[in-house]
């Protein structure tokens, strides 16, 4: 197949020097896309597609069955005809892949090969019928979901629409466009109404409904889009780093507190003499140290403490706390 090297073997691209490519899934869209490129190379091209081509024939000169007529004997008519037929094959050929092309291999006539194609794609009439009931039943069953942008749902629609106008079943105007004002979600609600109201309405082209849509979702999707607040997570880490700080000298106090406490109890377990004794002895209470919590030399949190404590149940305490660095 000389000719279907054009496509490379990948994608189409919108180009009017090059056929849209068939693959086998997508040929309800290639179909339309194909009718408009053989009909720009002539109208004489899609004549053949449509109209068929019939090969010049002759009678014997003994009679008999007709047979094929020898080209060096065409008349200027003849040639034109099979122009266009061999300009509409070419495209019809240069516009698939390996595979597709293996289904029409054997025909050199621009119609019998584009009526190959559509009963391979869309079947007999019962197929096509059965095809066109599953259609129905997806245009009634869609509706746009609340997360969904319009244009995806529009495009799901129209997939519907355009299938549904190859296989011979139309949907009106009127239909498709009732069709997408019913099944939007509450946040178009003021716009449909708006639309609705509109004393044009009825006119309408449901692509003038789709572009009015389209603009007015573009026109509300800033305000519903929330700038990420960075400076909440700069306040966040500063108070966490607080928290953390305060933690750390809340842990001080309560190990002061648990070792002084301690002491204390050891103290009452002894006994106390009266005040004045026990005012002498206040030379043998000792230097409280609480645990280093840092390594040695390194700046440890440890706290000093010299405490003076009194009789029961009058009991004073003088505390003076500083920092050992």
């Amino acid at each position: 197949m000389s000719g279907n090297g054009g496509n490379g073997g990948g994608h189409e691209g919108a180009s009017s020097t090059r056929p849209p490519l068939l693959t086998g899934l997508n040929y309800s869209q290639w179909k339309g896309k194909m009718e408009s490129y053989i009909c720009q190379i002539h109208d004489r091209a899609w004549m053949a597609v449509e109209d068929g081509y019939d090969l010049p024939m002759m009678t014997p000169a003994g009679g008999g069955q007709d047979v094929l007529k020898p080209k060096a004997q065409w008349n200027a008519q003849e040639f034109e005809a099979s122009k266009w037929n061999r300009k509409a094959m070419h495209a019809i050929m240069c516009a698939m892949d390996e595979n597709q092309y293996k289904l029409i291999q054997n025909t050199q006539i621009a119609k019998v090969a584009w009526d190959i194609l559509q009963v391979a794609h869309e079947g007999t009439e019962v197929v096509k019928e059965s095809k066109l009931q599953v259609l129905q039943t997806q245009f009634e069953l869609l509706r746009m979901g609340e997360d969904e942008c319009f244009n995806d749902f529009e495009i799901k629609l129209m997939d519907i629409v355009n299938q549904s106008h190859q296989l011979g079943d139309p949907y009106s105007d009127r239909r498709v466009k009732q069709k997408i004002m019913r099944s939007l979600p509450d946040r178009f609600e003021s716009k449909v109404t708006a639309i609705e109201e509109n004393s044009g309405y009825m006119d309408m082209k449901p692509s003038e409904v789709i572009g009015r849509l389209l603009a007015y979702e573009s026109r509300k999707a800033p305000s519903n889009t929330t700038p990420p607040k960075k400076s909440k997570g700069i306040a966040l880490k500063a108070s966490r780093d607080e928290k953390e700080a305060k933690h750390e000298s809340d842990e001080d106090l309560a190990l002061f507190v648990k070792r002084f406490n301690k002491v204390m109890g050891f103290k009452k377990k002894k006994g106390f003499g009266s005040r004045g004794q026990d005012l002498k002895k206040k030379s043998s209470f000792k230097k409280f140290e609480p645990r280093q919590r840092g390594p040695k030399g390194k700046g440890s949190d440890a706290l000093s403490v010299v405490g003076l404590v009194t009789l029961p149940p009058n009991v004073r305490i003088t505390m003076r706390g500083r920092r050992v660095k």
